[in-house]
């Protein structure tokens, strides 16, 4: 999970690529045995996903998705909370900024999260590029990304499953018909 949170901190604050973030962590989050959508890692998942739709004007999505953050995030337990390596309170107060911003349909301007210095000094080693990038990055391959990207797996997915799918029916058809 450590790796993957510098990860996501690294594409949040200094690519701004929320989508990427929303699956850096929701795949490190999956594959915990116990995991639940009561975690504190989605409340971050909620926070980039909240981004995303707030830079693209989609100010439901993004409100939706700042509380959804935040209920998460206040509903955790301490423990929980402190493997983020945030300032909690901070954080809340963030999301709530957010909230405001988004109920009166402000320009989006991106957020720097609370991460503590334990944090930032472990992202720094491993990204020496690291800062916060103030001004919103619009290039329309991260802004855009659920509409630009490779979908070429997904579909090709898709696809067998449905031959499965079909497969299974004849089969249960002729099983029937004997």
């Amino acid at each position: 999970m450590e790796q993957a949170l510098i990860q996501f901190y690294y594409y949040f604050h200094t690519r701004q690529h929320y989508f990427l973030c929303h699956d850096i962590l929701e795949e490190a989050w999956k594959e915990n045995d116990n995991f639940s959508k009561q975690d504190a890692i989605v409340s971050l998942i909620l926070c980039a996903t909240a981004c995303y739709h707030f830079r693209r004007s989609n100010f439901k999505g993004a409100y939706k998705s700042f509380s959804k953050a935040k209920q998460v995030i206040k509903n955790a337990n301490k423990q929980d909370q402190s493997q983020l390596h945030l300032n909690i309170q901070r954080y809340l107060e963030i999301l709530d900024e957010q909230m405001t911003c988004v109920a009166q349909q402000q320009p989006f301007e991106p957020i720097q999260l609370p991460i503590n210095a334990d944090m930032l000094n472990r992202i720094q080693c491993h990204y020496s590029d690291y800062h916060f990038v103030s001004s919103p990055i619009l290039n329309d391959d991260i802004v855009h990304h659920h509409l630009l990207r490779d979908r070429s797996d997904v579909v090709l997915a898709r696809q067998m499953a449905l031959k499965d799918k079909r497969y299974q029916r004849i089969q249960l058809d002729n099983n029937k018909n004997q």
